[in-house]
């Protein structure tokens, strides 16, 4: 995470509630349950959409009790998702740490996840009216079909720029944009202010998502808590290496390979060619693309703490080391 957040006590003090109120909603008779939870706390995640949540609450008159819960309900909904890729990624550790699913079972890991799914779902049914939980589902059902897309289109080295940003918006950003939209929305914000707040979820979603791909190739793994190039060697084909088959003498380089699981030897030719070819380069670029987005949207906010928060959140994500 970057320093920026981590020396904000307002960050700091929403993370702490968060975890003691998760805790309590999702204490079970079942041990794993509890463990499991438990595990993801302690890897310290980074907690930044309810974060969000609250600092697009701060434009209107919000109820620190109501966004406390609706914090944790979509904290909740992430966790549960993140177990669940877990399971379909077969993954042994998240943020060094065993999984879920490595260290209960496939079958426990997944119950648990849906345990976290249902509990944040209780929460959404008591805070939100009709039309806001409708959007809700609709969001989480792209936020599944995104995930879907990316594991139907795994070893496909000819995915196009068009195909990456669909699926990085329904897998990450829709979900930035959600916590954005629903903190603005229960604490009374309506109109131009309410669609500005959703949009410049999105574009920090979509940063956010951007500078992940980036730390795949250039993270250190004692950080990260992932393997150097770990979506690559799955088969997840993200925008360095995008932009490394937009080049033709990589395209034809490489093209033998498509759809195929790649051997070690040529990930690690994938991954010198992106240092020589630059385009880790031009991911920054594009990254900063979208936080000039972000910056823009920012402009046209009144001032005051939040939004300075929020430019804090947004330089973040330069810099940001996991």
């Amino acid at each position: 995470m970057s320093i920026l957040l981590i020396e904000d006590k307002f960050y700091q003090k929403i993370c702490n509630k968060l975890n003691e109120n998760i805790l309590e909603i999702t204490n079970s008779k079942r041990r794993i349950i509890n463990e499991a939870v438990s595990d993801l706390i302690k890897g310290g995640g980074k907690k930044l959409r309810p974060f969000l949540m609250f600092l697009a609450a701060s434009f209107g008159d919000y109820d620190q009790e109501k966004l406390l819960q609706l914090g944790s309900g979509i904290e909740l909904l992430h966790m549960s998702s993140l177990l669940h890729d877990d399971v379909i990624d077969n993954a042994k550790l998240r943020r060094g740490k065993k999984t879920a699913q490595h260290k209960f079972g496939k079958e426990e890991a997944v119950f648990i996840g849906d345990f976290l799914l249902s509990r944040s779902f209780n929460i959404f049914f008591k805070y939100l009216d009709k039309s806001t939980l409708g959007k809700m589902n609709k969001n989480v059902s792209l936020l599944c079909e995104g995930e879907i897309e990316q594991s139907e289109k795994k070893f496909d080295l000819e995915i196009s720029m068009r195909d990456y940003y669909r699926r990085i918006r329904h897998k990450t950003a829709l979900f930035f944009a959600l916590s954005s939209y629903l903190g603005a929305y229960v604490s009374g914000v309506r109109g131009k202010k309410l669609n500005l707040l959703y949009k410049l979820g999105l574009e920090i979603g979509m940063a956010f998502q951007i500078k992940d791909d980036l730390l795949d190739f250039e993270g250190e793994e004692e950080e990260t808590g992932k393997i150097l190039a770990q979506d690559l060697k799955e088969g997840i084909i993200t925008l360095p290496v995008i932009l490394l088959f937009n080049k033709e003498k990589y395209r034809n380089k490489y093209k033998r390979y498509n759809n195929k699981k790649l051997e070690p030897e040529v990930v690690a030719s994938i991954i010198a060619d992106l240092k020589v070819a630059g385009a880790l380069d031009e991911s920054q670029d594009i990254l900063l693309r979208f936080i000039n987005r972000v910056k823009k949207y920012l402009e046209q906010l009144p001032n005051n703490k939040a939004k300075k928060r929020l430019k804090k959140l947004v330089e973040a994500q330069i810099e940001r080391k996991f």
